[in-house]
């Protein structure tokens, strides 16, 4: 039987990758796999990272209310898994385009929100002065409106913010003037800030880091030292 017939119909697209696949008869089992390396994104759809169909709601690029820009991240909320009997805690991915914020200045409150619970992230964060706590806080509340309303979330307050980070988005670059007809260039940065909260109680300890004992880290600081050896010279 051909190897084609045995194909899944949704795996059409690999076709024109295996007809490129020539075998130069029984003895000789040479394969000849090469694929123009030209134009192979414009003009194939072999491997592409963006089928141009795609397999469903969960692989397309969407725009969440309020949003101009189409993303990746509000796709994984239409992510079916199968049912392979692991536990896995439904989780919430959402998006904020297009910011006028530092992506940098957002780093630290999004360090800061990651690994806390869903109340006591919007407590810390409205005793934060500061523009990217007030933008954190609102997308905060957008994406806990939108786990209770979507996906079913029975206790908003059972939420912990899994993942918290910040893309550059586009740069506005514009003129400041100076004296003497001179000028300097400056940029007006954008960010994506991205959310995923999933369902549970937080770790107890979600960043690795080592509990302050003194007496253990003396203790292994002396033994480091004991095992050193001089050399002969």
């Amino acid at each position: 039987m051909s190897v084609l017939k045995l194909l899944r119909p949704e795996s059409k697209f690999l076709l024109d990758g295996l007809k490129c696949l020539t075998i130069n008869g029984a003895n000789n089992s040479s394969v000849n796999n090469h694929f123009p390396v030209r134009n192979f994104h414009g003009n194939n759809n072999i491997l592409c990272a963006e089928h141009p169909t795609g397999f469903g709601d969960w692989d397309k690029k969407l725009v969440v209310p309020g949003g101009t820009k189409p993303l990746a991240w509000p796709a994984y909320n239409e992510r079916i898994h199968p049912p392979t009997g692991e536990y896995r805690p439904a989780y919430i991915c959402h998006v904020r385009d297009n910011i006028k914020y530092s992506p940098k200045k957002m780093w630290y409150v999004a360090q800061f929100m990651q690994g806390l619970s869903v109340d006591e992230a919007l407590k810390q964060l409205s005793f934060i002065k500061g523009k990217g706590a007030i933008i954190a806080k609102e997308v905060l509340e957008e994406a806990v409106e939108l786990a209770v309303k979507d996906h079913c979330v029975e206790f908003r307050s059972n939420l912990w913010i899994a993942e918290a980070f910040a893309r550059k988005a586009q740069v506005v670059k514009g003129l400041r003037r100076h004296a003497r007809g001179r000028f300097g260039r400056i940029e007006y940065k954008y960010i994506h800030f991205f959310l995923k909260l999933e369902e549970g109680a937080p770790p107890k300890q979600f960043y690795d880091k080592e509990k302050f004992d003194p007496d253990a880290m003396l203790g292994r600081w002396i033994e480091e030292h004991r095992q050193k050896q001089i050399p002969r010279l």
